[in-house]
């Protein structure tokens, strides 16, 4: 299919910073997220109007706090230290933007809560997001949402280690990063997701993760008590304005919708016409083994295909 918006989702922020004096400062962004053939919000008009940020805080010598919602402390550095592509074009990887915060559409990698970073020392900072049980959910239970990260970025490395659980249980781990050789940026992940207890989902089946393996309808969810574990290596080259990508990643899951490996090849290239505009283009081949389930057999140890080209700007 053709669809715009492959390289990344097509987004207006409005943000500002307000100096307080004494070194204190008030911060705010608000992030819309929409599809430019229609101009309705990211996902039909079911996602929230500001799908990508709503926050108001303030930093310091102290670090930042914020309130509203946004990318947890794990979700937030996840793409960008682990996936040459920052998983947002058909070749990036096939676990990391799956993970499930809340079961909501558009909650995919964000929460309404309390956004804590710590100050940068040495090249370490430490994030911390936390958001109270809510009544009102998909679940009897209502955990406490809780979201850890610790990421060095100092020099050619950049590191991160986190964990994150939700309020139905499902957590996630996320081990990886990437070192620039000059030559080449080297980007490794790891990731352990586990899905929650029966009584902690509240009778929700299948949810915490999906592959991004195309065709699979509803997305291919942990099951209760289940586990997925992925791995993805990748590089990305640069050779005067351009910059080629190549990556691997594969999800090994177990109880899941869809009970089958996912392994993904991908490779782009990305030129660049200035700072803010650029061309681009990718491929993927996703292979599924051992597809049991049969809710979509057509995917039964089969290869897809897919392909994207256009251009960005930033302005």
């Amino acid at each position: 299919k053709l669809a715009l918006g492959a390289a990344n989702n097509n987004r207006i922020i409005f943000s500002g910073v307000e100096d307080l004096g004494g070194g204190m400062a008030a911060t705010f962004a608000a992030q819309m997220r929409f599809t430019p053939t229609s101009g309705t919000p990211e996902g039909a008009g079911a996602r929230p109007l500001f799908q990508g940020e709503t926050r108001v805080g303030l930093r310091g010598g102290f670090g930042s706090v914020r309130l509203g919602r946004g990318l947890t402390a794990l979700q937030a550095p996840n793409g960008g230290y682990i996936d040459p592509w920052g998983v947002s074009t058909v070749a990036g990887s096939v676990y990391a933007p799956g993970y499930a915060t809340d079961y909501i559409a558009g909650g995919e990698g964000r929460t309404d809560g309390i956004f804590y970073d710590s100050p940068n020392i040495a090249g370490f900072q430490a994030s911390v997001t936390l958001s109270p049980r809510k009544v009102a959910t998909t679940t009897t239970t209502g955990k406490t949402f809780s979201s850890f990260a610790v990421t060095y970025n100092q020099g050619p490395i950049q590191l991160l280690v986190g964990q994150e659980t939700n309020r139905y249980g499902d957590s996630l781990l996320n081990i990886g990063g990437n070192y620039n050789m000059g030559v080449a940026k080297l980007y490794a992940g790891y990731g352990l997701t586990k899905g929650g207890t029966a009584v902690e989902r509240g009778g929700v089946a299948f949810a915490a993760a999906a592959s991004a393996y195309p065709g699979t309808a509803p997305a291919a969810g942990i099951k209760a008590g289940g586990k997925a574990t992925a791995i993805s290596f990748g590089a990305a080259i640069p050779m005067g304005a351009s910059t080629i990508r190549v990556g691997y990643s594969s999800i090994n899951p177990n109880a899941v919708q869809f009970a089958g490996t996912d392994t993904k090849l991908g490779l782009g290239l990305e030129y660049a016409l200035s700072k803010r505009t650029a061309l681009y283009t990718d491929f993927a081949s996703f292979t599924r083994k051992n597809n049991v389930a049969g809710a979509n057999p057509g995917t039964n140890t089969s290869r897809q295909t897919q392909m994207d080209f256009g251009v960005t700007h930033r302005f």
